[in-house]
């Protein structure tokens, strides 16, 4: 019995892995289809469009224009490859190279991979959105009894949407706190969803007597109340489903949040404020985190792929070696001069680039592993 158990334990965490494996594969291939759809319109000539890495085990040759669609057995990325993408050739011998195409069109191709990574985020957030429901704040208890002029607007099971206007999105527990901490002595516009209706209300912080640990009023020494300003209400994070149309306008404001905390997050890795150590991986701690998040729940796992997918986006456009960024940088440069950085150059650029970042995704994740 205990052997049929861990066996299943075994299977079980397998699925798990390869659930993951899935997920990154589809977020690896949205950004290089971003790369093949917008070479495609743009006249580039593609040689082939690869899912994963290694040996072909599966090749589709279109017959009209000679493309190659393969399947490799290493699921850890894949690639969209263009004639010519890193020689320099001569524009007369070869005009489909992609280092022969004009500037502003290889600037569109580079930047599309990380526009559809954001733009899948944005369709899979509404979705998310609408058959699982957002991370909202849920009015619920309402201290009517430790009130001085109680303000009655709000009612328990009120989501709360928008904080004088601006949006409420939850990654975290202190995301939470960051927006109410922002709200005025003087109180805040609350935009709520009641009983599936829109509505605002004007919320005041009130004068809301102090409590021991026991629950009981404290007073001065002059026999009054101790008091503090408060809304006198408390919330709690629960998913909440909105409409279709509710959802799709609120996935924006989601995503470019995930965005800004992406590099927040990277910013606060610069100047040390958080630990490398503690708070990178690389794409082991990626899989293991999706693993985990499929035990939790498909919405769960839809908010990690989200987060993921938009990350993709950012850390591709940073002007790093070997990113979309870099390459873009380079362009931009050969735009301005009228004539391209050598490409030797440029490549072994790339070259170091991709090893150094493979190295440090590695590291990443060795340092994960000994915490």
């Amino acid at each position: 019995m205990l052997i049929c158990a861990s066996f299943a334990d075994v299977m079980t965490t397998i699925g798990y892995i390869l659930v993951a494996l899935l997920c990154l594969m589809f977020m690896v291939v949205v950004h290089e289809f971003g790369h093949y759809i917008a070479g495609k319109l743009l006249g580039f000539k593609i040689n082939e469009f690869a899912i994963g890495f290694g040996p072909r085990i599966l090749k589709i040759t279109n017959k009209k224009n000679g493309e190659i669609f393969s399947i490799r057995p290493i699921p850890l990325g894949g690639f969209c490859q263009f004639e010519g993408e890193d020689d320099e050739l001569d524009a007369e011998n070869n005009p489909g190279a992609f280092n022969n195409q004009k500037p502003w069109k290889r600037l569109i191709v580079l930047f599309n991979g990380a526009f559809f990574n954001f733009l899948s985020a944005i369709i899979l957030i509404t979705l998310v959105f609408t058959f699982f429901g957002q991370i909202l704040p849920t009015v619920g208890t309402i201290y009517e009894e430790s009130y001085i002029g109680q303000n009655q607007l709000l009612k328990e099971g009120d989501v709360i949407l928008s904080v004088n206007g601006k949006q409420i999105n939850i990654l975290m527990q202190e995301d939470l706190s960051s927006a109410f901490n922002k709200i005025g002595e003087d109180g805040g516009t609350f935009t709520v969803l009641r009983n599936g209706e829109t509505i605002k209300v004007t919320v005041k912080r009130s004068e809301v007597f102090q409590r021991d640990e026991n629950g009981e009023i404290i007073y001065n020494d002059d026999g009054t109340p101790k008091t503090y300003k408060a809304f006198g209400f408390n919330v709690s994070l629960s998913y909440v489903k909105l409409n279709f149309f509710s959802a799709l306008g609120r996935s924006f404001g989601y995503c470019f949040f995930m965005v800004y905390k992406i590099l927040w997050s990277i910013g606060q890795l610069f100047t040390g404020a958080i630990s490398f150590t503690e708070s990178a991986g690389g794409p082991i701690t990626i899989i293991s985190t999706m693993s985990n998040a499929v035990k939790s729940g498909w919405g769960i796992l839809c908010y990690i792929v989200c987060l993921i997918s938009a990350n993709l986006a950012v850390m591709n456009l940073l002007p790093l070696p070997a990113l979309d960024g870099a390459r873009m940088v380079f362009t931009v440069i050969e735009w301005i001069r009228k004539k391209p950085i050598s490409r030797k150059v440029e490549g072994m650029i790339h070259f170091v680039g991709i090893i150094v970042l493979f190295g440090v995704a590695i590291l990443a994740d060795v340092f994960q592993f000994l915490s």
